[in-house]
């Protein structure tokens, strides 16, 4: 949940908006109100009294005015937007997932980054890594992140001789 309550009996109720986009550091907090607001109520005030900023109902999300775009429900057919939880770009924004999948995998055939050398990870790491990647292509089930993360997991248990 991105909304914090505080106060305690007599004082004034704050609540905090936190961005739901992961990674971004933007927080609002809206003036205080009165201590015997309900949690509900005190988060509709914040809401209402947050200019800019969005929120997604069904997903229970909050989303700052640079980010509003992500609780806009997507026409029929339409991929929403599906930012990656850690990949940044230059200007420190999210990238799509479906993109970064993209530029992954003819990552992985450019042939000018070969250093001539191969690192070879012990079975036990290579074992790890597989694992890493199973879990996130069961995070991203579904998505092309996913298929990539579940390709590699069984490339690399397999070069692991497992």
């Amino acid at each position: 949940m991105s909304i914090h309550l505080s106060g305690g009996r007599g004082t004034p109720r704050r609540v905090v908006l936190s961005c739901d986009v992961a990674g971004c550091p933007v927080q609002r907090e809206p003036p205080s109100i009165e201590h015997w607001r309900s949690d509900t109520d005190a988060l509709s005030w914040a809401r209402e009294h947050s200019v800019g900023w969005t929120s997604d109902p069904i997903r229970r999300t909050d989303y700052c005015p640079e980010h509003a775009q992500f609780s806009i429900a997507p026409a029929a057919g339409v991929i929403p937007p599906r930012p990656t939880a850690a990949a940044r770009d230059q200007a420190g924004n999210p990238l799509d997932r479906d993109g970064y999948a993209s530029d992954l995998r003819a990552h992985l055939t450019d042939r000018s980054l070969s250093t001539g050398s191969e690192s070879t990870l012990t079975a036990a790491q290579a074992s790890v890594v597989a694992r890493l990647l199973d879990e996130l292509a069961g995070i991203y089930h579904g998505e092309s992140l996913g298929a990539l993360a579940g390709e590699l997991s069984v490339q690399v248990e397999r070069g692991a001789g497992g």
